[in-house]
């Protein structure tokens, strides 16, 4: 298993970070979670053509997490070389699929692949999903009312991605005894809907985790020393995100 941070910032614009999207590498198979805008070009900055994408999960629907879905719709239908053996299954929580609905109220045809090339589908909190040999379990995280984290497990290695989240006892249920948990650290004070770096550290303290990613920085977090605050809370190993950075497990 191998990740790739492909944008670690948020919706703001920033020459230091892309906005949010994971990449896993397990084997042969490509999964991504969140597609911000610029993801198909940042992709591309870590070798990564987006063809080579099987899995897409979506965490929530805000713009900073899902915009270049369109663009990834739009590439496939108009990339004569977007030739699969099976379609890329794109997953999101309650609503994914009405707001694609709306989506092709937007922009039509351009949006509309055929299912030889991306199945779109909704998943549910608490769900536990097998797809290419990974297990992929969903957690809600309360960011908004469908918002959910993934937990991901192949190969004896297990991957939590908690999106953008509250403080809940199913945050730390979602990072328990994880290999990688990334998480979220939004802002330096907390702000509703969103984590702070003590909280993140607390949260993966709690969860026994071993090894935590703190993400999703504003630039008023990244100027206010994540790595101290977290260390008020935990002290085992961590990683602040940077894009294109790449960890193996």
């Amino acid at each position: 298993m191998e990740l790739i941070i492909i944008g670690s910032g948020t919706g703001v614009p920033s020459l230091l970070r892309a906005s949010p999207a994971i990449l896993v590498k397990i084997e042969n198979t490509h999964l991504l979670m969140d597609t911000g805008p610029g993801t198909l070009r940042q992709l591309l900055k870590a070798n990564i053509h987006f063809s080579k994408i099987d899995i897409i999960l979506y965490t929530h629907l805000h713009p900073d997490h899902v915009a270049d879905l369109v663009h990834f719709l739009f590439a496939a239908k108009n990339e004569p070389q977007f030739r699969r053996n099976r379609p890329v299954s794109i997953l999101g929580p309650k609503g994914f699929l009405d707001f694609y609905e709306k989506l092709k109220m937007a922009y039509g045809e351009w949006v509309v692949v055929s299912e030889e090339k991306a199945i779109l589908s909704e998943v549910p909190p608490y769900e536990k999903i097998i797809k290419n040999n990974i297990l992929i379990n969903t957690f809600p995280t309360f960011h908004t009312e469908n918002s959910q984290g993934y937990r991901i497990e192949a190969g004896g290695r297990v991957l939590a991605y908690s999106g953008d989240a509250e403080e809940t006892d199913t945050l730390v249920s979602l990072a328990r005894g994880a290999d990688i948990f990334i998480c979220e650290a939004s802002f330096p004070q907390k702000v509703s809907g969103h984590l702070t770096p003590a909280i993140a550290g607390r949260i993966a303290k709690e969860a026994g985790c071993r090894c935590l990613i703190l993400t999703h920085l504003y630039p008023e977090c990244d100027r206010a020393n994540p790595v101290a605050k977290c260390r008020t809370q935990y002290d085992g190993p961590l990683i602040i995100a940077q894009d294109l950075l790449r960890i193996k497990l």
